[in-house]
């Protein structure tokens, strides 16, 4: 079915519409927001965090938002993108640790390295699970990076290999096999953990918008009970922690959280992350009283810094 094309406004008719919108200009003029957007963001992006702000149901200003200031938005999408950068630079060290930790266990059991490497690739055949390992593993044929050990091993490939060309997806997934060859349930628990931030990881990598939806009830799935536990342990009441991490972005940057500080073993690697992680919690803070109004957004926020200050600042 054929949808009507909306028209491409320009910075000055954004404005407007903003306006006619209920979207105020106290905290930052029309005159800078039009410059702002002709200069430092995508407009799109910038308006998907008013989401997260009610609207008028009844009156005359029936369908407007309700105490929403543009310096808002500009808040919002700034600490998002700390948010993303801190969150990836984590991933990527937990990513690095998971591997570390794979060839640790694979090497205390004694297990063949290149066997396990093959056991996990024939378990895949008659499946369409292997036409995609073979793919993500010819992608790696002309690569600059990992083409060499493509080169090298073939269709034989030792597990210190194999780890480092198979994406994350793959990864999570042969450490599920690694687990449950070994009836290991700790890496088991693991490997379901990671499942949980694989989609928070894509999403940083591509800079997609982590806070721009904070509404309660958007995860298919019930938060892990150990979490949920470890949350109760700093004083968060089961009606805040049940309803923050009933929210799928918030759950998955939790369980990055609570993952990672169980996984990394370098005090240099997890001193850096409190250093990156006080300066995200900072920046959460600095302006949490534009949000006096809005429940939603200043809970969330808070909820978040005390994850952030308890697990981290106090207790690493």
């Amino acid at each position: 079915m054929y949808k009507e094309s909306k028209p491409m406004l320009n910075a000055g008719e954004l404005v407007k519409h903003l306006m006619e919108k209920g979207v105020k200009f106290e905290l930052f003029s029309k005159d800078d927001a039009e410059k702002y957007l002709e200069k430092n963001n995508n407009y799109f992006k910038l308006v998907s965090y008013r989401k997260n702000f009610s609207k008028y149901e009844d009156g005359e200003k029936q369908g407007k938002y309700i105490d929403l200031d543009f310096k808002m938005l500009i808040d919002l999408s700034i600490i998002d993108m700390r948010l993303r950068k801190t969150m990836l630079s984590i991933v990527l060290d937990l990513e690095h640790y998971t591997k570390v930790r794979l060839l640790s266990k694979v090497e205390k059991a004694s297990k063949d390295a290149y066997g396990i490497v093959e056991d996990y690739v024939q378990n895949l055949k008659n499946n369409r699970e292997y036409d995609y390992l073979k793919n993500e593993l010819n992608k790696n044929i002309r690569s600059t990076y990992c083409g060499d050990l493509v080169a090298k091993y073939g269709d034989e490939y030792p597990i210190w290999a194999f780890v480092e060309i198979i994406p994350f997806g793959r990864l999570i997934k042969f450490y599920m096999f690694v687990a449950n060859r070994l009836q290991d349930k700790a890496m088991l628990d693991e490997a379901y953990l990671l499942k949980n931030v694989r989609e928070l990881r894509n999403a940083c990598a591509h800079n997609n918008c982590i806070i721009n939806d904070l509404k309660s009830s958007t995860s298919e799935h019930r938060a892990n009970y150990k979490i949920l536990s470890e949350i109760a342990s700093i004083g968060v009441s089961k009606k805040t922690r049940d309803n923050k991490m009933s929210n799928v972005r918030i759950q998955q940057i939790v369980t990055l959280l609570y993952l990672n500080k169980r996984m990394i073993t370098s005090e240099g690697v997890l001193n850096n992350q409190i250093k990156i992680l006080n300066e995200l919690k900072d920046r959460i803070e600095h302006h949490i009283d534009y949000y006096e109004t809005n429940d939603l957004v200043q809970t969330n926020l808070k909820f978040l810094t005390k994850i952030i200050d308890t697990w981290y600042t106090n207790s690493i």
